[in-house]
């Protein structure tokens, strides 16, 4: 299905490691019920971080997207890493982001 451009918001969350920004996005994906549990970043369930050095670390090592509709819009989330050198990561997406939740 076509998502007009006028119904489509880019979300990035961006912010240093530790601050929470997985978390969020596993409890914003949950109250849009695009998913049926909140992971948990120490259990190594969460949506975002599926690679195994990701879980192993208890970090994200790598942008991860994901969609969902919330109040008739597509919302386009990034969890973002927060370690160097990786703050060139939501930089380079800057132009594509419509809001930012900074840590």
């Amino acid at each position: 299905m076509h998502t007009a451009a006028d119904r489509i918001r880019n979300v990035a969350l961006v912010g240093h490691r530790g601050t929470g920004k997985t978390s969020l996005h596993e409890a914003l994906l949950f109250e849009a019920e695009a998913v049926s549990r909140m992971g948990s970043v120490p259990d190594g369930t969460t949506v975002s971080d599926s690679d195994p050095d990701e879980k192993a670390r208890q970090t994200s090592i790598s942008a991860a997207l994901t969609s969902f509709t919330w109040m008739e819009r597509k919302v386009n989330l990034i969890d973002t890493p927060g370690e160097p050198p990786t703050p060139s990561v939501p930089c380079a997406s800057a132009s594509r982001r419509s809001s930012c939740s900074t840590g």
